[in-house]
């Protein structure tokens, strides 16, 4: 596993169209603590009960490493970035990064996988992008940009996104986890939905109390 010296250039997205935007990324749970992330498959033509699987792990520093690609990408696109649970936020962005096994015997054909799950803050914050902001009417529209940009069962509340590549000693971890950030920040119609979310779905103000 390897970085590459430089970040690839940030995808041409409408200027400042994530000024209002709070994340906060996190390294995913581990599903075994203090291993390896790894992916496994059954091999084609086993039966499940011959227990006969490829495995594929990825280094094992390599989630911690993406999360700060994860953080310095976002905030290329112009996202803030909370140091920690204690700053407002909007998202919180789960980063995990795995192996993906092929189901055939050939280790040249496995991947690595990293995959960012954005999910709304339950509480919501002071501030921020969902202050002032209809949020039934901009889930629809979130759903269709969402759509445009390949990101299958995406709601405004969470979505997911993922980036792969083959996985060998010379796999590129900072284009695995900058591309991830590109799938979702990238796209030109994710982009343009939240910068106009405010001037398109505004809330209704609340009716005067009668007295």
């Amino acid at each position: 596993m390897h970085e590459s010296s430089e970040m690839r250039p940030l995808q041409s997205v409408p200027p400042d169209a994530y000024r209002l935007l709070r994340v906060l990324v996190r390294a995913g749970a581990a599903d075994r603590q203090g291993t390896e992330a790894c992916g496994t498959a059954q091999l084609e033509g086993t039966l499940e009960s011959d227990d006969l699987k490829n495995v594929a792990c990825v280094p094992a520093d390599a989630q911690n490493d993406a999360v700060r690609i994860v953080r310095q990408r976002l905030r290329g696109y112009g996202v803030l970035v909370a140091r920690d649970g204690t700053e407002p936020y909007d998202y919180e962005v789960d980063v995990r990064v795995s192996g993906l096994a092929p189901k055939e015997p050939n280790r040249l054909a496995a991947r690595a996988v990293a995959r960012l799950t954005f999910r709304r803050r339950s509480d919501e914050a002071s501030g921020g992008f969902f202050s002032g902001l209809d949020s039934a009417a901009a889930g629809a529209a979130f759903a269709d940009a969402a759509r445009d940009c390949a990101l299958h069962d995406a709601e405004l509340s969470s979505f997911t996104v993922e980036s792969t590549q083959p996985m060998n000693p010379e796999f590129d971890l900072m284009a695995l986890a900058a591309g991830a950030v590109d799938a979702a920040m990238g796209c030109d119609q994710l982009a343009r939905f939240f910068r106009d979310a405010h001037t398109r779905f505004p809330r209704a103000p609340a009716p005067p109390s009668v007295p």
